[in-house]
């Protein structure tokens, strides 16, 4: 049986934070999906959650020695990007013979860039479940039982000429996938907060997200007996070390029919589990908010992005900020702890709609304390319908490495704003960011008891 390993990597931003939110040692759940489907097919697969630091990477190296995999897939990030080509190029030199599969997010945005690494032989674009399988019969056949240009969704080489085949159409129907097999990583340690989910696509249109250009306008769902089926599983295989379950989906509530049978298949089975998720502002009511809060979910993420209608409409956001504060007060009236993120810095921006972002969150913050208040900037990332249209909208980029395009620095300038200018406007928003994160590191190295 061939064997076939895949590498989900880490910066060093994601490994604070996800020390600090209990995710240690849980790979994209992608991958996992990936790996799930081949293993499903009769391939060995390998997940490897790595940070490629040099003690790492000489482990890695042992173990493809020892395990011989044919294929190494790794999963690419934009702020992850020379970094995975480092590791392509470490393993290609140590292991000639093993092919190297580029995928996720940035591979499937920038693939004519990625395959031009003499490191890589492959790229795949978007979806991998279907695509991993089909190249690993090509590998394991030699070529035999498929032809790499017979493969929809790649992209490869053929001696000195690129070939971009054509697209595979989206999964249809998410049920057919099998679930998330998470034994294929070391499951022991798990503890906190758990990843599922249960959709994939979103009915946004933002123009600063790529989830449009990545899963599709179609917003696709399983069936909520199917994921319910995986959410008591994990309650079995994890118990008391699942504290929490996150639930992904770019916007969990899409369709709320779907979330209320949810609700009543955690009630009709006495499934006590404390669940969170995102959402947006449009897709929830009072009544959805009540019923998630009776049924276990303790914390709902909401993006508003600006305190600037003019700047919300521009950007396609689609919300209003009555509306918006609506939704706040009724999800901190239910007992729902609220994470709202902000942004600055988006193309139509100026110092003074900046300045209207930075006065809701200090209203927020005075009126609620207990939420989350997160704020970043915009970061055009490859892909997204403002990357593309850069110079139309009179932004300059001011990065010149993908690890630069992280949503913690500054990189954007126009004529009515500069890299410092941001920067001011988050100095004075700090005070009132991650207020409940800085209260409790301030409590523990005080020696002081956590808050409830």
């Amino acid at each position: 049986m061939d064997r076939i390993m895949l590498l989900s990597l880490k910066v060093a931003g994601q490994l604070k934070e996800e020390y600090a939110d209990g995710l240690v040692d849980k790979p994209w759940i992608g991958l996992l999906s990936i790996a799930t489907f081949l293993e499903f097919n009769g391939y060995e697969t390998m997940v490897r959650d790595i940070f490629p630091d040099k003690k790492t990477m000489d482990g890695l190296v042992r173990q493809i020695s020892e395990k011989q995999p044919v294929i190494a897939g790794i999963s690419v990030f934009t702020e992850n990007a020379d970094k995975a080509l480092l590791v392509a190029r470490i393993i290609k030199s140590q292991f000639p013979g093993i092919k190297i599969v580029l995928g996720g997010p940035h591979a499937s945005l920038c693939p004519m860039e990625c395959i031009k690494s003499d490191s890589v032989d492959f790229v795949v674009l978007k979806e991998g479940e279907a695509t991993m399988l089909e190249i690993a019969e090509m590998v394991s056949s030699g070529g035999r039982s498929i032809n790499p240009k017979d493969i929809p969704g790649i992209v490869y080489k053929e001696g000195d000429k690129i070939i971009l085949n054509e697209h595979r159409g989206l999964i249809a129907d998410l049920d057919l996938l099998p679930i998330v097999k998470r034994e294929l990583t070391d499951i022991s340690g798990w503890r906190g907060i758990v990843n599922v989910s249960s959709s994939r696509g979103c009915s946004g249109r933002c123009i600063y997200c790529a989830a449009t250009a990545l899963s599709g306008a179609v917003y696709r769902v399983r069936d909520i007996s199917n994921f319910y089926m995986e959410v008591l599983m994990l309650r079995l295989m994890l118990g008391d070390k699942m504290e929490q379950l996150f639930i992904t989906d770019d916007t969990f509530t899409g369709i709320p029919e779907r979330v209320l049978k949810f609700i009543d298949l955690l009630k009709k089975h006495r499934l006590d589990i404390r669940w969170r998720c995102e959402s947006r502002i449009d897709k929830m009511s009072r009544e959805l908010i009540g019923k998630m809060a009776e049924n276990g979910c303790i914390g709902i993420q909401y993006g508003i992005e600006s305190g600037s209608q003019e700047v919300l409409d521009k950007i396609g956001k689609n919300i209003d900020i009555g509306k918006a504060l609506e939704v706040i007060e009724y999800t901190h009236d239910a007992g729902i702890f609220i994470c709202l993120s902000f942004m600055i810095g988006h193309y139509c921006d100026t110092r003074e709609t900046m300045g209207e972002t930075l006065g809701l969150i200090e209203r927020l913050f005075r009126k609620y304390k207990k939420i989350q208040l997160v704020l970043s900037y915009n970061t055009p990332f490859p892909g997204t319908w403002q990357y593309t249209r850069m110079n139309r909208l009179g932004m300059r980029l001011a990065a010149d490495k993908y690890e630069d395009l992280n949503l913690a620095a500054p990189v954007v300038e126009t004529r009515n704003f500069t890299l410092e200018d941001q920067k001011d406007i988050y100095r004075k928003a700090y005070p009132y960011l991650w207020y409940l994160e800085k209260e409790a590191h301030a409590g523990a190295a005080a020696g002081l008891p956590q808050k409830e």
